[in-house]
């Protein structure tokens, strides 16, 4: 039985879309990446010198942190410490091995919906796609984004599919994800697992 996503308690905690292309850098000895936790945010913000404003960005994940601009972290540290802040994750911005574009069924098919009784679209159709950075390209990997994506626990999501010819669904697979394009786009459905529990199947479409 196929469920729509906005079945899950799913929140959207934001649209995940980079706000400029990323540079690939030299990397450095102690760099912060895009798949560091905030506990381990906090501890290259320690290392660096930078425990005076680590309360502020306690709840920060590497990637949250990296998407700051000059402008915000001199607001937020001043202006020495904020430019030494900058040029630090400046030089240490690391370009993602993968990157996709997911967009939850619901919100895909509203649009599609969005028609007047002679067939015509009303105005332009908007669909709100959410970039995902890949680094290990691993089903692990893949599932964890998502997980943290639409804030759900891990546990809630069993497998990963992608529908393949004729809507068979293939389960993915490491080697699957390392052959993805990179920039993939796809639509996320979701198909209740068997039993009772409240796993889903993760469907790319």
């Amino acid at each position: 039985m196929n469920v729509p996503l906005t079945w899950l308690p799913l929140r959207v905690i934001g649209n995940g879309s980079p706000s400029h292309q990323l540079e690939p850098v030299v990397q450095g000895t102690d760099n912060l990446l895009p798949t560091a936790t905030p506990q381990e945010t906090q501890q290259w913000l320690l290392r660096n010198r930078f425990s005076s404003f680590s309360r502020l960005f306690t709840n920060f994940s590497g990637e949250d942190l990296l998407k700051l601009t000059r402008e915000d972290v001199i607001q937020i540290c001043g202006p020495a410490e904020g430019i030494r802040l900058f040029n630090m994750l400046k030089g240490r911005l690391v370009r993602p091995r993968l990157t996709v574009y997911v967009c939850q069924e619901s919100q895909h098919a509203q649009g599609q919906q969005q028609k007047q009784e002679n067939g015509h679209v009303v105005g332009s159709t908007f669909y709100v796609y959410h970039a995902l950075y890949l680094e290990d390209l691993t089903v692990a990997e893949l599932t964890e984004k998502i997980a943290c994506l639409f804030s759900i626990s891990l546990r809630q999501i069993g497998h990963i599919y992608k529908q393949g010819p004729t809507g068979i669904h293939v389960l993915v697979s490491d080697e699957m994800i390392q052959n993805f394009p990179d920039e993939s786009c796809f639509i996320l459905d979701t198909m209740k697992g068997a039993g009772s529990n409240e796993s889903y199947h993760i469907i790319l479409k």
